[in-house]
């Protein structure tokens, strides 16, 4: 996997995490313990930060990236970030499900276990608030998602962390 040093930094990836041959991971980045990174996913901390939480899942192809350093990019704890997604400067809460293809751009602030529909948009210093199912282009409140919901969230962020362990595991041996 290539994990590589830009403007004096290097990325740092706890030791419990999984990231995949297949991905890239640049600069100025912190990937916590249990998160997952899966093949095709591109991180790039070189023009500001990227942090991203424990047991958070970044599938296939994932872009993260930040444009300045005024907006880094930080991604809580348990939050899932769909195949093809491209997020931007922007902080997720925890919890979150970003469905895949959606498209996340600078300042954008999404609450705790926010529900975002896969295809959907999110402009420039939008605030979506937390436990609420969205959707569309631009993504649009579609209804508060109930305790149950977002524990279930919660429940699908913890499986996927134990399932790439296992898969960290075989890359070593491999």
């Amino acid at each position: 996997m290539p994990i590589l040093e830009f403007g004096g930094k290097t990325p740092k990836i706890d030791s419990e995490a999984f990231v995949s041959l297949q991905a890239t991971v640049v600069g100025d980045v912190e990937i916590g313990p249990k998160a997952s990174v899966w093949p095709g996913a591109v991180i790039r901390g070189d023009h500001a930060s990227v942090r991203i939480g424990e047991s958070s899942c970044i599938q296939d192809s994932v872009v993260i990236h930040a444009h300045t350093e005024d907006n880094p990019t930080i991604i809580g704890t348990q939050t899932v970030i769909g195949t093809a997604s491209v997020v931007h400067g922007v902080y997720v809460g925890d919890t979150a499900n970003i469905g895949e293809g959606c498209v996340l751009f600078d300042g954008a602030t999404l609450g705790e276990g926010v529900m975002l529909a896969p295809g959907s948009i999110v402009p420039a210093n939008v605030v979506i608030p937390p436990r609420s199912l969205n959707s569309g282009a631009p993504a649009t409140q579609m209804r508060e998602l109930s305790r149950e919901e977002v524990e279930k969230q919660s429940i699908r962020a913890d499986t996927i962390a134990h399932v790439f362990q296992k898969l960290k595991q075989w890359q070593r041996t491999t």
